[in-house]
């Protein structure tokens, strides 16, 4: 077990039961997998070398989030970006390769800010992983499948989304709040209905942002932002449920909620909500499986994969010793999926990506 698993593993469980792992650690085969194909919505790609068309500003990768992140996550060691951009590549081929055949995991880049002329505004751009790069990781492994990124507001927006969908894109990701983006903007329409014609799902996140920091406009999580690209037609994903915020209608997670009765194209995704402080959002949706209906599976890996995730703080859904058992499962994926079999989710909840994202058909 090395550095980083050890310390999750002990975070995890000294925060909920206040005392020493003194415990012995080995690796637990209580791997348990859904009967049925699983679509993983939420997988990011990361990475930081130019020569893979990314970028990270210095003050990003100064940050507090950042540098704690990396005492916990291993995002690749080397020399150069580009090294660390390949180990990064290769633990994700080596966990992915571990995981049933019929798994598929769609792969993450990330747009940034642009200017009013259209422009990547690299002040306000914390960091950019090119469509170019996804889409060339994710020929390494047949469970792959890449998504895009595009900020409507660029001024090749139209082209490049026709151009990513051609080479096999299945998705837009967005996160309104830091990529400056207002999905109920009327100038979007024309980008929502070429999305429609092309099939393309959008995948945004909902509720508030802080684990990447540089907000622009925290309300563009507000999940009644997305009427507009539901009416017009595109399948759309909450991601994490807009699990966090509110405003005088009530919390963002209780309108999203109140949503999924309303269009019927939209889904949600529950990555995120193991966090410590967004289970109560989770264990809500357990106590009321037929929110499942509506929702897909997404790990976030490999952002909270952190002593801020821990099957220990469903205790009290599972038992003390499941909850060692899954602790031990070595391969983060795999414990992120055992750990949700185990809390007794609908079954077909792991499959519901082939219906939110039909390109992937």
């Amino acid at each position: 077990m090395n550095r980083r698993r050890f310390l999750n593993y002990c975070a995890g469980t000294i925060t909920p039961l206040i005392l020493p792992s003194i415990l012995p650690l080995y690796k637990s085969n209580e791997i348990i997998y859904p009967k049925i194909p699983i679509v993983d919505v939420h997988v990011h790609l990361l990475g930081s070398s130019p020569l893979n068309g990314c970028y990270v500003s210095k003050r990003f990768q100064k940050s507090f989030a950042v540098r704690m992140s990396r005492f916990f996550i291993d995002f690749g060691k080397g020399k150069t970006p580009q090294e660390e951009d390949e180990k990064y590549v290769d633990r994700l081929l080596r966990l992915v390769s571990e995981l049933p055949d019929s798994w598929r995991g769609i792969l993450l880049p990330m747009d940034g800010v642009y200017d009013s002329s259209g422009a990547l505004d690299y002040n306000k751009t914390l960091f950019f992983i090119s469509n170019d790069y996804s889409l060339t990781v994710a020929t390494k492994s047949g469970k792959l499948i890449s998504a895009s990124s595009i900020n409507p507001y660029r001024k090749d927006a139209i082209f490049e989304l026709e151009r990513v969908s051609s080479l096999g894109a299945v998705l837009v990701k967005w996160i309104p709040n830091t990529m400056g983006i207002n999905p109920s903007d009327n100038k979007l329409i024309t980008f929502y209905k070429k999305m429609k014609d092309l099939n393309m799902t959008l995948l945004t996140h909902t509720g508030t942002e802080h684990a990447v920091g540089g907000a622009i406009d925290q309300t563009f999580g507000n999940p009644k932002h997305l009427i507009l690209p539901l009416e017009e037609g595109v399948n759309v994903v909450a991601a994490h449920c807009a699990s966090g915020g509110g405003d005088s209608n009530g919390s963002y997670f209780s309108q999203f909620l109140d949503m999924l009765n309303i269009f019927p194209n939209l889904y949600g995704d529950i990555s995120g909500l193991s966090l410590l402080h967004k289970t109560s959002s989770l264990k809500h949706l357990i106590k009321n499986p037929h929110y499942f209906e509506k929702l897909c599976y997404g790990s976030d890996f490999p952002l909270y994969f952190t002593p801020a995730t821990s099957p220990f703080y469903f205790l009290g859904l599972i038992s003390f010793g499941k909850a060692m058992k899954l602790g031990r499962i070595e391969n983060d994926l795999s414990r992120d999926i055992s750990t949700l079999v185990t809390l007794s989710v609908p079954n077909n909840f792991f499959g519901r990506g082939y219906k939110a994202i039909p390109k992937i058909q």
